[in-house]
This record gives structure tokens, sequence and C-alpha cells, in this order.
């Protein structure tokens, strides 16, 4: 079952720096959040923080109706707040097999061999693997390793799932491809989730909404149209140039 995401001024500090400033927002469940900011804005700090593996200096942080860091404290362990994460190296097991992969996830979960079989399988069938469950991801194209990354976020049925800009190293092409592919996918499981970019066409593609991040804090929260009307934005101009 899919949960709400939300920060209520959450700081975090790096050697004396802001490197997020008193962000508020709110991911109703099921919704899908982009997050766009130029390298060094502070994006994946916020996916961090929401997984629990940076503590706020102040603000707070709440799952659902869970309260899960408060100032200087993680209140719930990433490990119990059942949310699943797709890396930007997507972090596969080059050794173990596509189904290892998946299969490596749920070991610590309290699910049964046989469920564990065909959860794995429902998956790899969705996203066009199963003849590939055997391989390795040295043996897999570029957009297969994408799949495997997604099918295990998704095997584990996350209450949310955070991607931190894992289509970054793909052509445009298959990147369109595969943002599609997501949202269906994301849609079906009725997922909520928060998406990493500094690329505004897939900010806009996959997210309901966007939150613009600069400098560690939220400048624009919305429909990038919004941006129209945004002249105290210098870079507004420039996000709108590549959605043209």
């Amino acid at each position: 079952m899919s949960t709400s995401i939300e920060l209520d001024g959450v700081a975090v500090l790096r050697q004396g720096r802001k490197v997020l400033d008193e962000v508020s927002l709110r991911v109703p469940a099921g919704a899908i959040l982009s997050v766009l900011g130029s390298s060094g804005s502070g994006k994946t700090t916020l996916l961090r923080v929401v997984a629990g593996f940076v503590r706020p200096q102040s603000g707070v942080v709440r799952i659902g109706d869970a309260l899960v860091s408060e100032p200087g404290r993680i209140v719930i362990a990433p490990e119990e707040r059942e949310i699943a994460m797709v890396f930007q190296d997507l972090a596969l097991w080059p050794h173990l097999t596509v189904h290892g992969n998946l299969a490596f996830g749920l070991a610590g979960r309290n699910v049964t061999r046989a469920e564990r079989e065909d959860r794995i399988a429902a998956i790899l069938a969705r996203v066009g693997l199963s003849a590939k469950e055997r391989r390795h991801p040295g043996e897999l194209s570029g957009g297969e390793r994408q799949r495997v990354a997604i099918a295990r976020a998704l095997v584990l049925d996350p209450r949310a799932v955070l991607l931190d800009e894992p289509l970054s190293n793909l052509d445009v092409g298959l990147k369109q491809e595969l943002l599609s592919f997501f949202r269906e996918l994301l849609g079906e499981r009725k997922a909520t989730a928060l998406y990493v970019t500094h690329d505004p066409r897939e900010a806009q593609a996959l997210g309901d909404h966007t939150a613009v991040l600069d400098e560690g804090r939220i400048v624009h929260l919305g429909s990038l149209d919004g941006l129209r009307s945004r002249t105290d934005l210098p870079f507004a101009r420039q996000i709108l140039q590549a959605l043209a």
C-alpha cells in the first residue's frame, strides 16, 4: 500500500553550509513528484533524508502518519521505512543473475520461498525480462539493466520508491521509452514516488508535479508551465527552452 511523504522545515548542514534549507513539501499517496535541479542543488540529499540515510538538523519527516526523522535523530531506521531506492549507478550486484538481484532484496523479508518466486516471476514478466532471469547484469543492455533496477525496487512491494537520476546515462530515445514505461508501471502499482533529475524533460514526462530545487531551497512547486510567470528565477527561461 502506498503512502504519503511529508517534509516540514527540513534543513541539512554540511561543513557549515545548508545543503537543504527549510524544505517543506508533501507527496500524496500514489503521486509522483519530480525534483528538478542542477548538480549540487541538494536533490540527492533530499532523497537520502527521506530514505533515512541522512539526519536533518532541523525539521521533521513523516511517512504516512509516522514520524520517521526529527532534528538530529533518525526515529525509524531506513530498513523499517518500507521504501525502495533506484540509484543513479543502479547498484546491481554484478556477480548475481537478474533473478539473484531480485531475490537478494527479498531475503530479509518475511515471505515464503514460494511467494518470493511468484513475486519475482510476476515482476520480471511485467518488465519483459522473464527470458533473461539467469543472465548477469554485464550481459544485458543499458535499457534492460534499468528494467532490472526498477523491478528490484518494486518486487519489495514498497510503500514508496525513490529514484536518483537512474536514466542519466542513456540516449534520448531510450530515455523517453523508459520514462513512459516507468510512469505506467508506477501507476499500476499506485506507488508514491520521488524522482530526482537535472533534465526538465524527464521531470515533466514522469512527475504529476515538479519541485524545482536551487541551492537547497524549493523555489517552485507545481507545473513547470508555471515558470512562465517566474521572472525572479534567472534559470526559468532555460528550463522552458528545454521543454520547447
